[in-house]
């Protein structure tokens, strides 16, 4: 194509050769000296009148080069700032973990108002009627269950509710899990306050508000403190076979001092049930701050109880080791008449005494929260022989993932110069849509077969020279301009080829399809 006029003038906007090197460097590298050598060379005072797109192409490369770089050094702040810490992901598994506990009335029979409560496991011995005397395991496992030693079942005290759950020996702690079991809640008062009381001057100098209990009638138990024998003395000492026991209260009846649950005409319960707990300890003087009633020789415990025994949904987790009472729902009478039997049988009234001993000198109102947390343990430990086990759901494990933290700032700036990058490539592509597709006249001794004048687009000039650099190779060094012809790329591409007799002194520069 003809690139100067015969008199000098350039009139010519096509891509000449140095403007298709340009090009190529440009959009090929996007190197920051392909951009210097491209301004420079539109900064120039005398040359040929660029074209639109290769006007619109160093604009393009110059604003990504850019963008690029702002990128890097965005990118640069956000990974300076970054952080990396470990958290614990679950992980769903197939399995049939036998985690959750429920009633079997394998142990007990079934629910029959027409006799006692666990009637199966209630026996006629010499010394009146007892409770699993031929089974010592039951004992065995309600001990070791209260004390936290049974390898299979064990109790939890969650949020004021004691539960039963599997022991360490089920290999339960590496999943999470949701359970269906029993739990037990236990609300007591002192009944001190609220029976007659014997004023002890003595007593009350050493112990103030600790004084002796006569009787309970006005807080509505005439039977407490029970006791057959003895009679409370007017110095203080009591000689009244005051016993410690855990009673069960239905109705007007008060059951569990001789024979369990056959003190009763009708051991079956309501639920919750109600309790008396009368204990004794021998008063060693170290009282300071008891919630008990002082005699001379004795100090004791009067409170009144009341047990809801519930079906529990639980979950455990195995990233917090510990347990969550999802759900909770009031057992039926029948079975909380069942979970009862034993303890009103006096099967962990030895435990009750020796745990509660500690607290009783000198914790005050403490003291009734520790009690209530014992019997609410100690009524699942004596559940523990009559429960089986079942299936646990939506059964997962614990995977330990590494994680990146990444300040905020860095992270938006870093999407904006995304939105950024996505915006000018839509704005390249309507660009180039938009691009002037101007015809190009080449002269037939100038075309291939050398036969016909052609017409070709512009865009189809500067496609061909972007997809084949062979014509550009062979027009860097075009000789004929009085230069070196043997001349190397080494110096300032700009003065290889030149495009104005300015520049070259000759009168027409190159030209080519």
């Amino acid at each position: 194509m003809l690139v100067s006029s015969a008199n000098g003038g350039l009139t010519n906007d096509g891509l000449l050769n140095e403007r298709y090197g340009l090009l190529v460097r440009t959009l090929g590298s996007g190197s920051l000296m392909s951009l210097i050598n491209t301004l420079r060379y539109t900064s120039r005072s005398k040359r040929a009148t660029a074209p639109r797109f290769f006007k619109e192409a160093l604009a393009g490369a110059t604003g990504i080069y850019i963008l690029g770089h702002a990128v890097g050094l965005v990118d640069l702040w956000l990974h300076s700032g970054a952080r990396s810490t470990t958290v614990f992901r679950d992980v769903p598994v197939e399995s049939d973990a036998l985690f959750g506990l429920e009633y079997s009335n394998a142990r007990c029979g079934s629910f029959n108002k027409t006799e006692l409560p666990c009637q199966k496991l209630i026996y006629a011995a010499q010394n009146g009627i007892v409770y699993a005397n031929d089974d010592p395991w039951i004992h065995h496992e309600t001990y070791d269950t209260i004390s936290d030693i049974n390898p299979y079942k064990t109790s939890e005290y969650v949020n004021g509710t004691a539960i039963l759950v599997p022991g360490p020996a089920k290999g339960f702690k590496a999943h999470g899990f949701t359970i269906n079991t029993q739990g037990l809640r236990v609300q007591c008062s002192n009944l001190r306050d609220r029976c007659d009381r014997l004023p002890m001057p003595l007593i009350q100098f050493f112990w103030p508000g600790a004084r002796p209990v006569t009787n309970c009638s006005k807080a509505g138990y005439p039977r407490i403190p029970y006791y057959t024998s003895g009679e409370l003395k007017p110095s203080g000492r009591d000689t009244r076979n005051i016993e410690s026991f855990v009673l069960g209260v239905i109705g007007d009846e008060l059951g569990g001092m001789q024979y369990g649950t056959s003190d009763f005409s009708s051991a079956w319960t309501s639920n919750p049930a109600t309790t008396v707990v009368q204990l004794r300890w021998p008063n060693n003087g170290a009282l300071r701050n008891t919630p008990g009633a002082v005699y001379l020789n004795a100090v004791d415990l009067y409170a009144t109880c009341t047990l809801t025994y519930l079906d529990v949904v639980a979950e455990y987790s195995s990233r917090d080791a510990e347990w969550r009472i999802l759900e909770t729902t009031l057992s039926s009478p029948e079975l909380a008449s069942v979970l009862w039997t034993p303890m009103i049988f006096q099967l962990g009234t030895v435990y009750l005494l020796n745990a509660l001993r500690p607290y009783i000198a000198n914790r005050g109102a403490q003291t009734i929260d520790i009690l209530e947390s014992l019997l609410a343990k100690q009524g699942m430990g004596m559940a523990a022989p009559m429960m089986t086990f079942t299936a646990a759901s939506n059964v997962t494990t614990s995977q330990l993932v590494t994680l990146g933290l990444y300040p905020v700032a860095p992270v938006l700036l870093l999407v904006s110069c995304l939105y950024i990058y996505a915006l000018a490539a839509v704005a390249i592509f309507f660009v180039a849509c938009t691009s002037n597709d101007r015809s190009i006249f080449v002269p037939r001794h100038l075309t291939k077969g050398g036969e016909q004048d052609e017409d070709r687009s512009a865009l189809d000039v500067a496609q061909a020279w972007l997809t084949d650099p062979l014509p550009f190779i062979g027009a860097i060094f075009p000789g004929g301009d009085g230069r070196q012809v043997a001349r190397s790329v080494e110096s300032d591409p700009l003065h290889q080829v030149y495009d104005s007799t300015w520049e070259s002194g000759k009168g027409s520069l190159q030209s080519g399809p």
